[in-house]
């Protein structure tokens, strides 16, 4: 299986579609893992090569228990080392919830090798997310991870998506244990991108579900006023996991600006 070794020595598991140009590389959120892409790994199988990786900590990458291990900075040396042993040089960045700023950053730090941002469900600065969950998430895991689990879960999808609520708990509480949960959360709520964000001259596309009570649209409006060449897409009947909830409009939509880059 392949692996790279990130800072720390952290393995970092990644896997390879092969299929046309350009390729798409794909960049998962807090607790999730490449598993949250399947609908759009289905979609693309065989139209274009993709890339798919678990951030450390996280589904099949080394998850260490130090809190330096989580530095904002390792996930984006972690994406860089990942395109390089796969042998990309220009490709399509693809990022979902923490997944965003992650991509954000890679493409601010190596913006030669991007050929466009699509950041679904995202923000430049998240610090302000859903003003109880995260905190009543946060208490109640040391109690219960799971009770935490299920409780963020509940507000990570739309009021039609009961099935993938359940799918996205079992991926949870299976590939992402509370240690690594709590130190990527420490990480993700201290990052501030918006300059950052004001400097991304990359064709961007952004994606938000109407429902998302993580990380709402007004999150993703925001990137909207601060990414020059950029588009929003609002889909309804979504929460934040519209990936999974609205797989086809969501895979519709990335296949489009692809096609016109």
């Amino acid at each position: 299986m392949p692996y790279v070794n990130g800072n720390g020595g952290v393995k970092v598991y990644y896997e390879v579609e092969e299929g046309a140009e350009p390729p798409l590389v794909f960049v998962h959120g807090w607790t999730a893992n490449m598993n949250w892409w399947k609908e759009q790994r289905n979609y693309f199988a065989g139209k274009y090569k993709m890339v798919f990786l678990d951030n450390r900590g996280h589904g099949k990458s080394d998850k260490p228990l130090e809190s330096e291990h989580y530095r904002f900075e390792n996930f984006v040396s972690d994406l860089d080392l990942v395109v390089k042993e796969a042998g990309l040089s220009k490709f399509v960045l693809i990022g979902h919830s923490f997944g965003t700023m992650i991509s954000m950053k890679y493409c601010s730090e190596h913006p030669e090798n991007v050929l466009g941002l699509v950041l679904i469900g995202g923000g430049a600065k998240i610090r302000s997310l859903h003003k109880l969950g995260y905190p009543v998430a946060r208490l109640i895991a040391t109690l219960s991870y799971r009770k935490s689990a299920e409780y963020v879960t509940g507000l990570a999808v739309g009021r039609k998506a009961k099935e993938v609520r359940k799918w996205i708990l079992e991926q949870v509480m299976t590939h992402t244990p509370l240690h690594s949960a709590m130190n990527t959360y420490r990480t993700l709520t201290t990052i501030d991108l918006k300059e950052i964000a004001k400097r991304i001259e990359k064709p961007t596309l952004i994606i938000a579900g109407k429902e998302d009570a993580l990380l709402p649209v007004s999150k993703s409006e925001e990137l909207k006023r601060l990414i020059k060449n950029s588009k929003l897409v609002v889909v309804e009947d979504a929460g934040h996991c519209v990936i999974l909830e609205k797989p086809e409009e969501v895979s519709k939509s990335i296949e489009e600006f692809v096609s016109r880059l």
